[in-house]
């Protein structure tokens, strides 16, 4: 029987900037100019000018998600169940989170954070992230937090 092979979760690299069409596109969809935060960002890297970097850890703050607006996270992909967890439950008290994350559907922190509690967009096409030139191999999906929206499924052609 054939071996899968070694996984090597926070061996590659972790800041990918998320390229500017699909933040377009996604300020379309929510229909808002811009995020109040991006949640785990970099000065190299933010999406808008109010983000929380690794030494302010937004992991750690209680209630800094509910900020009134729409915030964004592209998150570390190699430790993704903080996140989503904290976004779950930062909802109940009111966030609304935009967040980039792959597709890992047969992932336990997708089960217990992201199945009917988001409202889940598969991304098609795939993305390419800003300065890699190619698009990225495993498949996406933006995960929509919010108390207003239900938790649901749906493809979404967010380049037109």
């Amino acid at each position: 029987m054939a071996r899968m092979p070694a996984q090597r979760p926070g061996k590659s690299f972790q800041s990918y900037q998320t390229p500017p069409a699909f933040l377009r596109a996604v300020r379309h969809l929510l229909d808002i100019t811009d995020f109040d935060v991006d949640l785990a960002a970099s000065a190299d890297n933010m999406v808008t000018t109010r983000f929380y970097d690794e030494a302010y850890d937004s992991l750690k703050r209680e209630g800094d998600w509910a900020t009134g607006g729409w915030n964004y996270c592209n998150p570390p992909f190699s430790k993704l169940g903080p996140w989503v967890h904290k976004a779950a439950t930062e909802r109940l008290l009111g966030a609304r989170v935009a967040m980039l994350v792959p597709a890992s559907v047969g992932s336990l922190w997708w089960f217990d954070w992201v199945h009917k509690v988001a409202s889940v967009r598969f991304l098609h096409p795939r993305l390419s992230f800003v300065g890699t030139g190619a698009p990225f191999p495993k498949d996406l999906a933006l995960l929509l937090y919010s108390p207003a929206l239900p938790a649901g499924y749906e493809a979404w052609r967010w380049l037109q």
